[in-house]
């Protein structure tokens, strides 16, 4: 859906490689549910990964460390599980905009080999502060993680130094050969 640079919460992702992005947020789909009362996640990211054939990230991001931490992880872990959600639903064809909307690489996924990865990027949030969000939203999204028999690193809490680390953003000039393959992203590794 794209392949430009996603500006959200003061930070700018990507580009990513063509295909790779599904910026589901501002997809036609969303759109039409979106009056439902139905929050999303900014976008989807295919990550082909060297331990699993392939592996979608679903990213969400804020600007300002949560003040209420219940309630602002109730409304990531919200807007996770629906993107998860609208974007599975896309891949099986249950919406008429799928075609239009959803990136080739999206439907030509093999969902039984596909890894995800439910990300929340919080823009000046201290290292020190991540542990605690990284429980807290690993805790929220457990039915998820459990039901779709995912792996442990499958929740992920980054500041902006964690995401530009692991090329999701922009934080200062792109290096030479920055994203030129989806191969070079890593994701952190929990204890």
């Amino acid at each position: 859906m794209t392949t430009a640079a996603i500006c959200e919460s003061g930070m700018t992702f990507g580009p990513y490689p063509e295909g790779h992005c599904f910026y589901i947020e501002k997809s036609a789909a969303y759109r039409k549910i979106q009056g439902h009362g139905v929050k999303m996640a900014e976008f989807m990211l295919i990550h082909p990964s060297k331990v699993a054939p392939t592996t979608v990230w679903i990213v969400e991001a804020k600007q300002t460390v949560p003040r209420a931490l219940d309630a602002e992880v109730e409304a990531i872990r919200a807007k996770l599980t629906n993107a998860f959600l609208l974007g599975m639903a896309m891949c099986l064809q249950r919406h008429p905009q799928a075609d239009a909307d959803l990136p080739a690489l999206f439907r030509q996924l093999n969902h039984s080999e596909t890894g995800f990865r439910f990300v929340w990027v919080i823009k000046g949030v201290p290292d020190d502060h991540l542990p605690v969000l990284q429980d807290a939203l690993t805790k929220a999204m457990r039915p998820v993680v459990k039901t779709w028999a995912l792996p442990s690193i499958s929740v992920a809490v980054l500041n902006e130094a964690g995401a530009a680390e692991h090329g999701l953003i922009v934080s200062a000039p792109a290096p030479a050969g920055f994203l030129q393959s989806p191969h070079d992203l890593t994701f952190p590794r929990q204890p």
